[in-house]
């Protein structure tokens, strides 16, 4: 997206389980250096698919994999690297004048996932950007997001699961434009049932269609200036675990544990300690005076989502989860208090030293409202 005044920014979306801030780190520069957009206006998002290739990122450790196969991922991902680069490149000598309008649909298969499950907290809500010609008669692009673990199928065979397939749908029905998917705060959602193709066929149609009853009706008009925003915030781990501790965590009888274990040490002996604190990435975009985007690193629960549509403005707001770095699950502080997966054990297969210090949401949420003013100035077109 280009405004009149020349800013410009670039949305990536991604079939992959998550977003490496090696990539990042290694892309971004070489973006600004080449198109002349700044890292606050790069958004690097991922559909969170189980089924996609894996990645030079910490969740990879989790794998049972040979230094040969470690070999073979690092390889990909410079490929992966250079082609997104690529992909930017194309986006920006395709720029054309276009209209752009925004609009919300539902759809129901996403359900909590702690218990008791189903009950939730959950949000239906399926935002949607549309991207015209400027004479309003080809559809050039559509970026919908839904806050649910993309997550129907668990096997080793390239898939993009529900995203992917809501994708393919909107592309065949709407020849020359480009969907794009982005994972809300689904961190603690699944689509339920799940673990059938059918399913994941059927869930695709159910997100295409909810998209499609938007376009197809009058939708808001996106108008005025592009401005974004970029910040990191250094959010602590609880309390970091004993060399002894991680000596003994070698012959624990989760490889989980184990991989961790190993990583951790190697760090300790590399860098002298572990490091208490991880740098988490909040984006900020303001799209004219409509739409208020934000995007959040890490399996965002959706309690983030929740709130920052009620405190920024339930119908102009988007949250995107999953974005810029996939670092570890990001709880709030009720799902950090009550523990579990999301809240806690989740750490183990992210590599992570401990769970999350209290205090994380508050410093979140925070950041978010200080970069929402930051873009919010008052628009003169």
């Amino acid at each position: 997206l280009r405004d009149a005044n020349g800013e410009t920014a670039v949305f990536v979306a991604t079939d992959l389980v998550g977003v490496p801030i090696k990539m990042v780190r290694a892309i971004s520069p070489v973006i600004e250096a080449k198109f002349g957009i700044p890292r606050r206006s790069v958004m690097i998002a991922c559909s969170h698919t189980h089924c996609g290739p894996a990645l030079d990122h910490k969740l990879s450790y989790m794998l049972d994999m040979k230094e040969s196969d470690w070999q073979q991922v690092r390889e990909y991902q410079q490929w992966l690297n250079d082609k997104i680069v690529e992909v930017v490149g194309a986006a920006v000598a395709d720029l054309k004048p276009a209209r752009l309008s925004t609009g919300s649909g539902r759809t129901t298969f996403a359900a909590n996932r702690r218990s008791p499950k189903g009950v939730g907290p959950y949000d239906h809500q399926v935002p949607v950007l549309r991207v015209e010609s400027e004479d309003g008669l080809q559809l050039r692009g559509l970026v919908f997001g839904y806050a649910c673990h993309n997550t129907t199928m668990s096997f080793y065979n390239w898939f993009g699961d529900y995203s992917g397939l809501a994708q393919l749908y909107l592309e065949d029905r709407h020849p020359g434009a480009i969907a794009m998917f982005f994972t809300g705060g689904g961190a603690d959602q699944n689509p339920l049932p799940r673990r059938r193709l059918e399913l994941a066929e059927k869930y695709g149609r159910m997100l295409a269609t909810a998209v499609d009853q938007v376009v197809d009706r009058p939708m808001q008009t996106v108008s005025g200036s592009l401005r974004t925003a970029f910040a990191e915030v250094d959010l602590a781990f609880n309390k970091l675990p004993s060399r002894e501790t991680l000596e003994a965590d070698l012959k624990n009888s989760s490889r989980y544990t184990r991989a961790r274990a190993k990583l951790l040490l190697e760090e300790w002996d590399r860098d002298g300690s572990l490091p208490k604190t991880y740098p988490y990435p909040i984006q900020v975009w303001q799209i004219g005076r409509g739409l208020t985007w934000v995007a959040l690193g890490g399996e965002l629960v959706v309690d983030y989502q929740i709130r920052l549509k009620r405190e920024l403005g339930q119908n102009r707001t988007w949250v995107t989860g999953y974005a810029n770095d996939v670092m570890a699950y990001i709880p709030s502080e009720r799902v950090l208090a009550e523990g579990g997966y999301e809240g806690d054990t989740s750490m183990i297969v992210y590599q992570r030293p401990s769970k999350w210090k209290a205090g994380l949401e508050e410093k979140i949420v925070s950041t978010v409202h200080r970069l929402a003013r930051q873009t919010s100035a008052t628009d003169s077109k």
